[in-house]
């Protein structure tokens, strides 16, 4: 059971919060302020070609079939699936020395 349907508000509520610290996050112009990159999964939607036995008949010399033979070949159609790919972004967080304080890095005390 996925997590829409378990709970229906779940997508709504997390989108608001993620407004919400986007907007409440570290300036990256502060000096106090190092980023590093991140790596994070996204689950997407990928199509392939996905391979099926196609049966198909053809005259030949058999003439107990009819001269009808069956032969096989290998069709594509396009399916779907999930995949999983790795995104990148930029994180900020106080530097060595600092602590997060709302959006501020104030230098901690000795």
């Amino acid at each position: 059971m996925g997590l829409v349907r378990a709970y229906p508000l779940a997508l709504p509520v997390l989108a608001v919060l993620g407004l919400i610290i986007s907007a409440w996050s570290l300036n990256p112009d502060d000096p106090n302020v190092c980023s590093h990159w991140e790596s994070y999964a996204v689950t997407v939607q990928e199509s392939y070609a996905h391979p099926f036995d196609q049966i198909y008949y053809t005259r030949c010399t058999d003439i107990l079939n009819w001269f009808k033979c069956t032969r096989h070949r290998t069709s594509y159609k396009t399916a779907y699936r999930r995949g999983v790919r790795t995104m990148y972004r930029r994180r900020s967080q106080c530097c060595p020395g600092y602590f997060e304080s709302g959006d501020l890095c104030v230098r901690e005390c000795l």
